[in-house]
């Protein structure tokens, strides 16, 4: 063999190496990729299960301050904890359409034992805009402070009317509460315990259908937020003028309509709705709204001193009466069918289907609040077993003889 055959022998082998050499780091590379690739598939996946921090456009609510003077829950638990009615304390119900806040509002001026009751009385009342119609009673109750004072500890449709607007939401309370005392009671700083009802959210949202198709409009709500009102661009009216309501709508109709405002309307009530910029809802993508509305709502939620469940009307009564130390003198009922019920029964599948899309937000809020309550209940009456040892109950041996 002469040089030059050598000499290309080698350079073929030298050459089949590298190639082989090449071949083999590309294998490396491809894999080290897909495992690359697998691992953050699945920290994707663990992390997704956590609604409260997988989320890229939740605006670190956790971290966001609690409006100023708000109790929140965790406080009520500490040593020593009581509504100063003497005081400057005040109870502000958030009613929610349909979840039984009527009962419960009634409840609140009606029902609890105090020294100080609330004094109702039933005024005439008649639509300015329906004269005609007739004329009905409403129920007014002063919810004043004991000693003689005019100042209220109630914040609700019974005792101060809708001072913040028809059926107020969290952003317009907590915007508005305040301000309102101040002017009208004088300045001074006040602790503000937040409370509400939620209802399961397909039988909410179907009772407010019914509501509506016999001729409800709840139009003298406010919507406002930042300090202004909504406008009809943002919350277009599902009904067209001339008509002054929505009387007999349709079910399709009424899921149809994109601006109606039964649709998760749990969630937006009880949200921060500056966090995204109001009813604005073209300053981001519907899915980082209703996820901020979400979380936002789900965070308010735990803030509150207390909320109650219309299925829970029992274990409702109980957090309460533990949580401000007061009672009621009457029993909350449960009932076993409300409105709503009869329509559930009479939709086909594919229909519920939509119902519980539309209401995906109110479907998770309410899950958690379920789950949330009962953790509440379950310490409570732990607690409560714990404090109803008694002497006599204990064991001689414990030295307590």
């Amino acid at each position: 063999m002469n040089v030059e055959e050598e000499s290309s022998e080698m350079l073929l082998s030298e050459g089949l190496l590298k190639r082989g050499r090449s071949r083999w780091l590309n294998k490396r590379y491809v894999f080290f990729v897909i495992l690359c690739t697998c691992l953050l598939g699945i920290l994707w996946l663990s992390s997704s299960g956590n609604e409260s921090s997988s989320s890229p456009f939740t605006p670190h609510l956790n971290i966001l301050p609690t409006p100023p003077n708000v109790i929140d829950f965790e406080s009520t638990q500490r040593d020593n904890f009581i509504f100063h009615f003497n005081g400057s304390d005040v109870m502000i119900f958030l009613h929610i359409q349909k979840t039984g806040g009527t009962t419960f509002g009634k409840h609140l001026v009606q029902d609890i034992n105090l020294e100080s009751p609330c004094s109702c009385f039933k005024n005439n009342y008649s639509s300015r805009k329906r004269p005609k119609k007739r004329r009905k009673k409403k129920l007014k109750c002063n919810c004043f402070r004991p000693g003689g004072s005019n100042k209220t500890w109630l914040f609700s449709r019974y005792s101060t009317g809708w001072k913040c607007g028809l059926h107020a939401d969290w952003t317009e309370l907590t915007a508005c509460v305040d301000p309102y005392l101040s002017k009208t009671e004088g300045p001074g700083t006040r602790r503000y315990f937040y409370i509400t009802f939620l209802r399961e959210p397909v039988s909410r949202y179907l009772s407010e259908f019914r509501h509506v198709q016999r001729g409800a409009t709840w139009k003298d709500s406010k919507h406002t937020c930042n300090g202004r009102r909504a406008t009809s661009i943002e919350i277009p009216p599902c009904y067209k003028p001339p008509e002054e309501n929505w009387e007999d709508v349709s079910l399709r109709d009424f899921m149809d309509c994109s601006s109606n405002l039964a649709v998760n309307r749990m969630t937006r009530m009880l949200a921060d709705l500056t966090l995204v910029n109001c009813y604005d809802k073209l300053s981001m993508s519907f899915r980082e709204r209703d996820t901020i509305l979400f979380e936002s709502a789900k965070r308010n939620l735990e803030i509150m001193t207390f909320f109650g469940l219309t299925e829970e009307q029992i274990a409702s009564q109980y957090l309460f009466q533990k949580i401000f130390n007061l009672n009621f003198k009457v029993n909350f009922t449960q009932y076993q069918r409300v409105q709503g019920d009869s329509t559930l029964e009479e939709l086909s599948p594919e229909v519920l289907s939509r119902i519980e899309q539309l209401n995906h937000l109110d479907i998770k809020l309410y899950a958690y609040a379920k789950e949330l309550m009962m953790k509440r209940y379950r310490a409570f009456k732990k607690q409560n077993e714990e404090d109803n040892y008694s002497e006599s109950d204990k064991d001689p041996e414990d030295g307590d003889y």
